[in-house]
């Protein structure tokens, strides 16, 4: 993708602007489709990142490893060929992982999560890595950071499942795991869409998350997925809800599966609380109230999402991960067009149409359950996990359609290569 392909009817760099108001162009062909207004394309040269990084391990522990690193890697080496590289590598080490459960028994030689902690540590060096490449070559550019962006979010599911397959959770602690991740992600990209910057804590997920994941892996590897069921204290007796009864009446905490999951919710519930306060007290860039109206619909069809997951939890347990993956794409598809809407600072409409597809059909069978259900025995349970696995399949389609037409329409407005520094002048041997 070293030159971007322009799309029919495309303005150049010099003649797109903000009296250009014609219509965009819908193709299935991302090449040609235009998701963002042309209009709106000028105001990536006004984008100036802004972000931190409290972590305690990244800073005193990571950050000279990496800088070693990126000193190896040569200044003819774009940022993006970095982060597609630790990309591909994360994502094959999930395919195999799914491969084994869906078609091995749930049963790994060894060697996959071997391979599995070699891929994801690569993932988090070279994405720890590629914005320093940009700033050592004079190549960051806002592509730059939908690329690192848009890699995060749709891997995050595939991850988060690896770890449930290392640690052999059961279905209702699967659930929970990965929608609380879903969770995770739209809270943080949320917060930096309404405050405009980027603020990661003294513990995080790109780097701590990451690392404790490996060890999940390296330890599975050594040692087989039955060391998770070691009990290493009480056990104790947590009651749940009435409305969880389907997941029984309590959740057991002695295992060390069960003390990672807990630490997990409490770190991640932390998390999410933290993303509310930061748009609460920080100054916001978007509109009064916009932070609400772009929060309240993710969390009506969470609250629709975890309903019909009780509802229709045997189903859903027939077609492992259907149901998780599908929401979680969708976190991930609307966390991207937010960081587009706001690199482009365009307005963000929540309701896209994977959006509406995903409601709609959550809200339908559950208007069946409760109100029809002769209806629902003939026609949704035959047909609902055939039609999770259809939705999450559309949601992977309409992101990676989404990203390669953004990538392309940046692409060709910056006039730059995506996967090529084009020429050796424009690489700046200093560091800065």
């Amino acid at each position: 993708m070293n030159a971007p392909h322009r799309a029919p009817g495309s303005n150049s760099a010099g003649n797109t602007g903000p009296g250009s108001h014609r219509s965009r162009c819908i193709s299935l062909d991302p090449r040609v489709h235009e998701h963002i207004p042309p209009h709106f394309l000028p105001n990536l040269a006004k984008y100036k990142y802004s972000g931190s990084d409290s972590g305690i391990i990244s800073n005193y522990v990571m950050q000279p490893y990496w800088n070693f690193i990126v000193s190896l890697v040569p200044m003819t080496v774009a940022p993006n060929a970095i982060t597609v590289t630790g990309f591909v590598m994360c994502l094959s080490s999930a395919l195999l992982v799914m491969f084994f459960y869906y078609f091995g028994n749930a049963e790994y030689p060894c060697w996959v999560w071997l391979y599995a902690v070699i891929c994801l540590f690569a993932y988090q060096t070279l994405d720890a890595i590629d914005g320093k490449q940009a700033r050592r070559t004079n190549t960051g550019s806002p592509l730059g950071e939908l690329f690192d962006h848009g890699c995060d979010v749709i891997l995050t599911p595939f991850v988060q499942m690896m770890i449930c397959c290392a640690l052999n959770t059961p279905p209702c602690v699967t659930f929970v795991y990965i929608t609380l991740s879903s969770c995770a992600v739209f809270g943080a990209i949320w917060e930096q869409f309404v405050t405009g910057t980027l603020d990661l804590g003294y513990v995080n997920g790109p780097t701590d998350g990451i690392l404790l994941a490996c060890g999940i892996f390296l330890i599975t590897a050594i040692m087989s997925p039955a060391v998770w069921d070691t009990q290493v204290a009480g056990p104790y007796e947590v009651p749940l809800p009435s409305w969880l009864g389907s997941c029984g009446g309590s959740f057991v905490i002695g295992s060390v599966r069960s003390m990672l999951f807990t630490f997990y919710v409490v770190s991640g519930t932390v998390t999410l609380l933290t993303n509310i306060l930061h748009v609460l007290k920080r100054p916001n860039i978007q509109k009064p109230g916009m932070a609400v109206t772009t929060a309240l619909p993710v969390v009506c069809l969470l609250v629709l999402h975890v309903w019909m997951y009780l509802v229709y939890r045997p189903i859903h347990e027939k077609y492992p991960y259907a149901l998780e993956l599908s929401f979680h794409v969708l976190m991930s598809y609307t966390a991207t067009r937010m960081t587009v809407s706001r690199l482009c600072a365009m307005p963000f409409n929540l309701f896209s149409g994977l959006f509406i597809i995903t409601l709609l059909f959550t809200v339908a069978p559950l208007f069946i359950h409760t109100y029809l259900p002769l209806a629902e025995e003939k026609y949704v349970l035959p047909s609902l996990g055939s039609a999770t696995v259809a939705l999450a399949v559309l949601g992977l389609w309409q992101y990676f359609h989404m990203i390669l037409s953004v990538i392309t329409q940046m692409a060709y407005f910056l006039r730059i290569s995506v996967f090529s520094i084009t020429s050796r002048h424009d690489a700046n041997t200093k560091w800065e």
